[in-house]
């Protein structure tokens, strides 16, 4: 059997046809930039052209089952009653609504924190719902369907499919009660969202379209797609996705959630059940990478070497990776980075090794803060393209928690999408990524003096290192 899995990036269309006769196989991969320099684009047309040219090469000659999808969450698509668009379309990474979603919140009688899973974030739909809105507020009479990017596309290749999103989606938008598994009403008063414009939530592997006469399979996010391409959507296997961000997705049980949530982890249910995933950040993971670039304008692979010459752990040179910010479970965009302890001595090899000690070093912060609520890492498996760094990679298994894998799969969240329409042909199959073990010479814990210069940046201070 074969099947297709697309991924409607951030910054590219990613697709991928797997094979799954004798064991799952990755046969052939597509990659569509939007731009030659990685931007991102708001241009939704664009997303569905790509994405058609990227599932034309991948079926020629072929017989596909089934197509599923996945792509960034948290995007505003907003379209009228002659499917235009209705408003600018906006990405998770535009912040225009922060001061509108303030103002919802200041207003708010309840938590909704504890009514929607997550604190409010302008990452989120709701945020960009409410800027478009307040710019025009003949809004509300206009939209018909507000739509995440991996839906409009689907809708683009099928515009007859049903009006649909999977719960985890769903979730991502800031106005839908995981608890409940329900949209919430009165905070789509408040916000003056149409419930009509919302779509159905069904399961992730449900179908929802034809292409070519292939079954569209409405799949997930990308962090839960990538999931479950590892396998990591079972207690105590956790993905640790490298891209963007550093996106650190632990699952937890619904048996195991705390009586009182209080939003500061993202949480998602995965779309293929009942469990949730837990979800914690690095919003300038890959933005750390290039500005060492930029900064020594050097290659990766040379920086990468140059880490590899110094000891884990060791130097004096300390990092705290908030460039764009600190994410879950701390979310204040308004942080900056720290880099202290520099001396005449700190060269080129023992800034990159702070670096990455201190990228490692947060998601183990990360991990063990999760842990405390009940959703502990046993095995972390990581993807996406930072895993091509051994220095880096041989960082983060030093001191993350568990034993750490690196998947054998370049595009982990389409391959997800990939098995997400096998499910939907096959329910319960159990077929995933196989992995390779890391060789973990030494396991570390974050140091001292490390938590506290990340203690002083998460309170507004300043760290003042002694010595």
């Amino acid at each position: 059997m074969k099947l297709i899995g697309i991924d409607i990036g951030t910054s590219s269309i990613k697709a991928v046809r797997i094979g799954t006769d004798g064991g799952l196989s990755v046969e052939a991969a597509v990659s569509r930039p939007y731009a030659a320099d990685g931007a991102p684009t708001r241009d939704a047309s664009l997303w569905a052209r790509l994405a058609e040219e990227a599932l034309v090469e991948l079926a020629a000659g072929e017989t596909i089952a089934a197509i599923g999808f996945t792509g960034q969450m948290h995007a505003l698509v907003a379209l009228d009653g002659g499917g235009r668009l209705a408003a600018p379309v906006r990405l998770w990474l535009d912040m225009d609504g922060a001061a509108d979603l303030a103002a919802l919140v200041a207003a708010y009688p309840g938590s909704l924190a504890a009514e929607t899973g997550n604190i409010p974030l302008p990452d989120f739909t709701l945020a960009k719902w409410l800027w478009a809105r307040r710019l025009d507020p003949g809004l509300s009479q206009r939209v018909i369907g507000l739509y995440c990017a991996k839906d409009y596309v689907r809708a683009a290749l099928d515009p007859s499919a049903p009006f649909v999103v999977d719960r985890n989606e769903a979730t991502g938008m800031q106005v839908f009660d995981p608890f409940a598994d329900r949209w919430h009403d009165d905070l789509l008063a408040r916000a003056g969202l149409p419930r009509a414009a919302l779509p159905r939530p069904v399961p992730a592997t449900e179908a929802a379209g034809v292409w070519r006469g292939i079954p569209l399979v409405v799949g997930a996010g990308d962090q839960a797609a990538a999931a479950r391409a590892i396998g990591a959507l079972v207690p105590g296997v956790a993905s640790l996705s490298l891209g963007t961000s550093g996106v650190l997705s632990i699952p937890l049980a619904k048996s195991a959630l705390p009586a009182q949530w209080d939003g500061a982890f993202h949480l998602f249910p995965t779309g293929f059940g009942d469990d949730y995933q837990v979800i914690g950040t690095v919003p300038a993971f890959g933005a750390t990478l290039r500005w060492l670039q930029s900064l020594f304008d050097r290659s990766m692979a040379e920086l990468d070497a140059a880490a590899l010459s110094q000891p884990i752990g060791g130097g004096r040179a300390l990092f705290v990776p908030y460039l764009a910010g600190a994410g879950a479970p701390h979310p204040d965009h308004d942080l900056t980075g720290t880099l202290a302890g520099l001396t005449v001595a700190s060269d080129r090899a023992a800034i990159v090794r702070a670096v990455y000690d201190g990228l490692a070093q947060e998601l183990a912060a990360i991990a063990g803060e999760a842990a405390a609520i009940g959703a502990p890492t046993e095995t972390i498996v990581l993807s996406g393209g930072a895993t091509h760094l051994p220095g880096l990679v041989a960082t983060l298994a030093a001191f993350l928690p568990g034993a750490c894998r690196v998947v054998d799969a370049a595009e982990a969240s389409a391959v997800g999408a990939a098995l997400t329409a096998l499910d939907h042909l096959v329910p319960g199959n159990a077929l995933g990524i196989s992995t390779a073990a890391v060789h973990r010479a030494q396991v570390l814990v974050p140091r001292d003096d490390w938590r506290q210069a990340r203690a002083a940046v998460l309170a507004g201070g300043q760290f003042q290192q002694k010595g």
